[in-house]
């Protein structure tokens, strides 16, 4: 791929961006069992926090497409950073459940109405038809790779400010002053594109219209879904890890953030680059979706007595084999053939549909483990996992079928 050198600062940029503004919103994910400990909050209760999140998610998806057709990528994307990072100071007071619940529903805003379209439309005009699986794959693995790093200069504060209440305080007033220095970075780092700015707000709305009424794009939207869907319930391996198989918190951290980002840098830009010399996506995806409910039906199965390196070793390549599907499943698009002018308005539907499940998939996670305590709560979510991604192949064999229907039209 030969790319100017404004077009990689752009790419590295948005790069970091991706790879730091969901941990604040997120942190969950890394530090679930300390933020426990610090908040007192349940399950339930962090499941209804990623709920709060997802509701302005859900209701910011398609105005934000409106806007990023409408406000180019350089300038919504620091403005997001910064909003988000201020949060973060606000986070680090350690407030009640309900100003938690605020605080994860003005994040849902800066995150989804400014950066997440954007970030997508950004990374499609970089590369041509051909590439949009190596770019979306390298989007994915440079978020991974700047999130493995962040995360663990993170939790090297969370360890030397103690592991409790301070270190988990410190580890977010980390993440905020990261968010703010970035959103400065990046308004200088990121080129404008020479095809944005050319419409107005009518006829971006008018865009965003015409993508609505396309099948095509809600059974992509719903490839998304199912995938996101089976990918969150990696999020509570790290407990798993912890409460199954008896390992440290500290160490259960550090292996969660290899699962999460480390194999996203390594997995997801390899997907891509496979997706791309199969000449489709769609196609990949079937494979991957596949080849995730086969591995996730193992933990049904195994014994928790296998030994912890037989555990982890097989999470991991659970872990990659999502990311690549986490790597893809934006760059069918392109291959729909949604015009670039509209492709803000394509990720809106994209998104809306696809993280649905924010609304509802960690509250039914979190029941299934306050529920059934012990293995028999993670069994249910495996089962739950498998499910999804079955849900995710039908829409890509649906998806794959709109497609030569359109080639032949």
């Amino acid at each position: 791929m030969k790319k100017s050198f404004k077009q990689w600062a752009t790419l590295i940029a948005i790069c970091m961006a991706g790879g730091t503004i969901f941990k604040l919103a997120y942190l969950r994910d890394v530090f679930y069992v300390a933020m426990q400990e610090a908040f007192g909050f349940t399950n339930t209760q962090f499941g209804l926090m990623m709920t709060a999140f997802a509701v302005t998610q859900f209701i910011a998806y398609l105005p934000g497409g409106w806007i990023t057709d409408l406000v180019p990528v350089k300038y919504l994307i620091p403005v997001s950073l910064i909003s988000t990072g201020l949060c973060g100071f606000w986070l680090a007071t350690y407030p009640p459940f309900t100003s938690v619940l605020i605080i994860q529903a003005v994040m849902g805003i800066t995150i989804t109405l400014l950066f997440w379209e954007a970030m997508i439309k950004g990374t499609r005009m970089i590369g041509t038809a051909e590439e949009q699986g190596r770019m979306f794959g390298l989007l994915e693995g440079g978020r991974g790779l700047f999130a493995t790093i962040i995360s663990f200069a993170a939790l090297w504060m969370f360890t030397n400010f103690g592991e409790g209440r301070m270190g988990l305080r410190a580890t977010m007033i980390f993440y905020a002053i990261a968010l703010c220095g970035l959103g400065v970075v990046c308004f200088f780092l990121i080129e404008k594109n020479d095809v944005e700015g050319k419409v107005n707000a009518k006829e971006a709305l008018d865009g965003l219209v015409h993508v609505a009424k396309l099948p095509r794009v809600w059974v992509a939207g719903g490839i998304v879904f199912f995938g996101y869907s089976f990918y969150n319930g990696l999020s509570y391996f790290s407990s798993y890890l912890t409460e199954i198989c008896g390992m440290s918190v500290s160490m259960g951290v550090a292996v969660n953030i290899v699962r999460q980002y480390l194999i996203a840098f390594i997995a997801a830009p390899i997907g891509g680059m496979i997706a791309d010399k199969m000449g489709s996506s769609i196609n990949y995806l079937k494979i991957a979706l596949t080849l995730g409910t086969i591995l996730t039906g193992i933990y049904l199965v195994i014994p928790t007595t296998m030994g912890i390196v037989v555990v982890v070793g097989l999470m991991l390549v659970l872990a990659a084999v999502m990311m690549t599907i986490r790597g893809t499943y934006y760059a069918t698009t392109d291959e729909i053939q949604i015009p670039i002018v509209m492709s803000g308005a394509a990720a809106g539907i994209l998104s809306i549909v696809g993280n649905t499940p924010d609304l509802f998939i960690f509250t039914l996670y979190g029941y299934f483990m306050d529920a059934y305590p012990g293995i028999q709560g993670y069994r249910y979510i495996f089962i739950a996992m498998m499910v999804f991604a079955v849900l995710g192949v039908g829409c890509c064999f649906l998806l794959a079928h709109m497609k030569k229907k359109i080639k032949s039209n």
